[in-house]
Order: structure tokens, then C-alpha cells, then sequence
């Protein structure tokens, strides 16, 4: 009995340990280090508008051909960049607009990223986070809020397609 008595003792401090852990690896998860790394501005954003213009235009120019939506792609801004570069129509659209592929993997992916989290989550996931440019981040995508959830993804589509 005294066994059992001292092998709880032990373990109730390693299991609620691992449970505190687990938390803290989870919420880690909702806010990536893409977030918390890539300040998004409103030059920003009206470049992303002008892009989505000239994406849309473009898409009506190509074929009606079907696509298969790779989720590896969108994974990280390298892999995102990749794809983009290996793109001549869409990389053209960014250089008349002043934007690298970095840049716009970044910004769009962020955007995506704090979007989710604000329509998804609770807010107390998110509320004890104290990087400032993540905080910056989610208070432009508050501030645009309309703007962000009407960007329409036809430069995704063009990207696929092309």
C-alpha cells in the first residue's frame, strides 16, 4: 500500500507536468512562426487587390483546365515561393507590382493564417501572446477584416492553372 501511495505521489506531478506541456505545444501550433515574423501593412494589401485584379483578368485568358490542389505547397513560404517562381505569368504580375514571391507567399499565407484564428478559435487561444508583430498582424487583419474575407484567391487559381 505504501508503494502504491509513494508511486502516486511521483506521478501526479509528471502527469499534470505533461498536461501543461501539451497545452503549451498546442497553442503553439495555432500561432506559427509564419505570424510571427511577417508585418503586413495596407501597401500590402492594396498590392494584393491590384494582384487579385490582374489574376482574375488573366484567368479568363487560359483554359478551362482542371488542376490538383497540392496542400504541401501552401505548407511553408519556401515551398509557397518555389511554386510561385516556377510561374512566368503570375511571376510578371508581381514584378509590375513591386512584390517578390517571398513577399507575397509571406503576406498571403499570414493573412491566412491570422484569418483562420480569428474566425476559428477563441480568442483566449490567442490573448496571452505577447509578439508584438503577431500582435500587429492581428489588429490590421481586424481593422481589414472585410477587405481580407473578400480577397476572392483567383491569383491561387492562376497559380494552379498556370
Amino acid at each position: 500500500m505504501f508503494k502504491l501511495a509513494l508511486c502516486l505521489l511521483f506521478l501526479v506531478p509528471f502527469v499534470s507536468y505533461a498536461q501543461e506541456k501539451k497545452q503549451e505545444t498546442d497553442r503553439a501550433s495555432l500561432i506559427s512562426l509564419l505570424t510571427k515574423n511577417y508585418l503586413l501593412t495596407e501597401n500590402f494589401l492594396l498590392k494584393l487587390e491590384k494582384i487579385e485584379r490582374e489574376c482574375k483578368n488573366l484567368l479568363t485568358e487560359i483554359e478551362n483546365d482542371s488542376f490538383t490542389y497540392d496542400s504541401s505547397i501552401f505548407s511553408s513560404i519556401e515551398n509557397y515561393t518555389t511554386y510561385i517562381s516556377s510561374k512566368p505569368k503570375f511571376m510578371n504580375i508581381l514584378k509590375e507590382n513591386n512584390l517578390t514571391p517571398k513577399d507575397f507567399a509571406a503576406g498571403t499565407l499570414t493573412l491566412e493564417g491570422i484569418l483562420m484564428l480569428l474566425v476559428f478559435t477563441y480568442e483566449k487561444e490567442y490573448s496571452s501572446e505577447k509578439n508584438i508583430i503577431f500582435l500587429k498582424n492581428l489588429e490590421f487583419v481586424k481593422k481589414h477584416f472585410y477587405k481580407v474575407t473578400t480577397l476572392p484567391g483567383n491569383c491561387k487559381e492562376l497559380i494552379m492553372k498556370d
